[in-house]
C-alpha cells in the first residue's frame, strides 16, 4: 500500500522530446462505461495526424512501418479535474504546484509541493492514498490559481468508477513513468470526446467513453449533506444562512445559487457554466420584492446527474411528486452525484433526511401559513402553521431568527403508506423547528425533538433543490 501523498503523483510529460520508432502497431477497443462496444468512433493519433474508425466490434488499429518522428503532445490548456479516483493536473508551462489534503472538518492532513513543475500532465491516485477510506478535500494550487475538489470513495464505488493502479518505486516521493509519445483522441456521436496519452506506438490501448446525453442534460439535484458540510466548513451545514459570502439585498438567494453551481461543478466539471438556481422562495429578493421559487428555475425539462427525467415542465413539477419523473427517482430525488438521497452512502444504512428547504407552498410560491390548502402538512413540536417571523429564515440569511422554514420531502416520509396523509409533497409538507444549523438523521426523532430549533430537527440537514435553466 502506498504510504504517502507524494508517492502517488506521477509526472507523465515534461520536456519536448523527439521519438524515433521503426513502426506503429497500435490497436484497442472503444467501449462505453457500461462495457458496450462503440462502433463508428473516430480515433485519431494526434501527433502523426492519422485516423481510424472503429468497426462493429469496437476495434481500431494503426499499422505503419518506417521511421517515425513526433513530439509529445502538450496539453492545450491548464486544467484540474478529479475523476475515477484520479486527480489530474495539466500544466501548459512551468509553475509552482501544491496539493493539500484535508478531512471533511477542514483538518489539514498532508501536502506535497513542486516548486517548479514543468509543463505536462500530473496524476495523483487518490483512491490508493492512505486516507482514501474517508471523504477528503483536495486543494490544488497552480501558480496563483486555487481549486478545491472533493473525493468521496463511496460515490466512486456506486457509480462504477474504476481507479487506476499506479506503480511507484519504494522510497520515491515523485515517481516517473515513460514519456508520453502521442495522444489518442476519440470522437463518437452521443459521447463526450476523450483524449488519452500513449507511452508507445507498439501497444494495445482500450478506451472507455462517457455518454454525453446524461451529462449534457444534468439540470437538477438535491444538495447533499456532505456537499453542504464541505462548503460551509461545518459538520452542521449552513442552517438557514445561505449567503455563502454574498452581501447586499438578496444575498441569501444569490449565495444559495452559488452553492448550487459549486456543487454541480464538483460533480461534473463544466456544469457551473449553466445558470443554476436554488428552488427557494423569499420575502425579499435582490430588488426587495417577494420571490417565488417556481419563477426562478426556467421552463424545463430537467434531468438528474445520470440523465434521468425529473419533469418536462412546471406543470409536471407542481404535484405531490413530479409527474413523469423516472421511476428510479420519483420517490427518492437524487443529489448532485445522481445518488438517491435516502441512502447517500451505499456502505451505510438508509438515513432520515427527507426534509428539504423551499420556503414555498405546494404551488412553489412563498409560503405564508395563512392558506393551509396551499401548504398542507404540519409543524413539529412547538411549531404551528403560522409564524410572525416567516418561513424563509429572513430570506435565507439567518440562523438566529425565530422563523420556521417551510420544507418539502425529497422522499415520502411514510414510504410504507405510500406517502399518504400529506407527507409526500416534495415542495411543501411541513414547517421545520427553526433556522439554526444542525443535522438529524435518526428515524427515531421523526416527529422532531422539543426544544431543538434546527433546520434538520425531525429528519434533515438543511438541504435544498437546485435547478439549471437549461437541460
Amino acid at each position: 500500500m502506498i504510504q504517502g501523498f507524494g508517492r502517488c503523483i506521477i509526472f507523465i510529460l515534461g520536456t519536448f522530446l523527439c521519438i524515433n520508432a521503426q513502426s506503429v502497431n497500435l490497436s484497442g477497443v472503444v467501449s462505453n462505461s457500461s462495457g458496450e462496444v462503440v462502433s463508428g468512433a473516430v480515433v485519431t493519433l494526434v501527433g502523426l495526424g492519422i485516423s481510424d474508425t472503429t468497426k462493429a466490434d469496437g476495434t481500431y488499429s494503426f499499422n505503419r512501418t518506417g521511421t517515425i518522428t513526433a513530439a509529445p503532445i502538450l496539453p492545450e490548456q491548464q486544467n484540474i479535474s478529479l475523476a475515477r479516483g484520479i486527480l489530474s493536473i495539466s500544466l501548459t508551462g512551468s509553475s509552482p504546484l501544491s496539493i493539500e489534503v484535508f478531512d471533511v472538518r477542514g483538518q489539514f492532513l498532508d501536502r506535497i509541493t513542486e516548486r517548479n513543475a514543468t509543463a505536462g500532465e500530473y496524476h495523483f491516485n487518490v483512491a490508493h492514498y492512505r486516507y482514501a477510506a474517508k471523504m477528503l478535500l483536495l486543494r490544488v494550487t497552480v501558480g496563483r490559481e486555487t481549486a478545491t475538489l472533493r473525493y468521496m470513495p463511496a460515490i466512486s464505488e456506486l457509480t462504477g468508477n474504476q481507479t487506476t493502479s499506479i506503480s511507484v518505486s519504494s522510497g520515491e516521493r515523485l515517481a516517473k513513468t515513460k514519456a508520453v509519445v502521442d495522444t489518442l483522441k476519440v470522437v463518437a456521436s452521443g459521447y463526450l470526446a476523450t483524449s488519452v496519452g500513449i507511452e508507445s506506438y507498439e501497444s494495445e490501448k482500450n478506451i472507455s467513453l462517457e455518454m454525453a446525453t446524461a451529462l449534457d442534460k444534468f439540470s437538477f439535484f438535491v444538495t447533499s449533506m456532505a456537499g453542504l458540510q464541505e462548503l460551509s466548513g461545518s459538520e452542521d451545514g449552513f442552517g438557514g444562512d445561505l449567503r455563502f459570502g454574498k452581501t447586499g439585498p438578496g444575498a441569501g438567494l444569490l449565495g444559495a445559487d452559488s452553492i448550487c453551481a459549486t456543487l454541480a461543478e464538483m460533480s461534473m466539471p463544466g456544469a457551473s457554466t449553466k445558470k443554476w438556481k436554488a428552488f427557494l422562495s423569499a420575502e425579499e429578493g435582490v430588488d426587495g420584492d417577494t420571490v417565488n421559487a417556481i419563477d426562478r428555475i426556467g421552463e424545463g425539462p430537467w434531468y438528474d446527474r445520470q440523465g434521468r427525467l425529473v419533469a418536462n415542465n412546471k406543470s409536471e413539477l407542481l404535484n405531490e411528486r413530479p409527474i413523469n419523473a423516472d421511476e428510479a427517482i420519483i420517490n427518492d430525488l437524487p443529489n448532485e452525484y445522481g445518488i438517491p438521497n435516502h441512502r447517500p452512502d451505499p456502505t451505510r444504512p438508509i438515513v432520515d433526511n427527507h426534509m428539504t428547504m423551499t420556503g414555498s407552498n405546494a404551488e412553489g410560491k412563498l409560503f405564508t401559513g395563512s392558506d393551509g390548502s396551499s401548504g398542507g402538512g404540519r409543524g413539529f413540536p412547538g411549531t404551528s402553521q403560522t409564524s410572525e417571523y416567516g418561513y424563509t429564515c429572513d430570506s435565507w440569511t439567518s440562523t438566529t431568527v425565530q422563523a420556521k422554514p417551510r420544507v418539502g420531502l425529497c422522499w415520502p416520509q411514510s414510504e410504507s403508506m405510500g406517502g399518504r396523509g400529506g407527507m409526500s409533497n416534495w415542495i411543501s409538507a411541513m414547517t421545520a423547528s427553526g433556522c439554526e444549523a444542525g443535522i438529524d438523521l435518526d428515524e427515531s426523532t421523526m416527529s422532531g425533538v422539543p426544544g431543538v430549533y434546527t433546520v434538520g430537527n425531525g429528519g434533515g440537514y438543511g438541504g435544498f433543490y437546485c435547478f439549471a435553466d437549461q437541460p
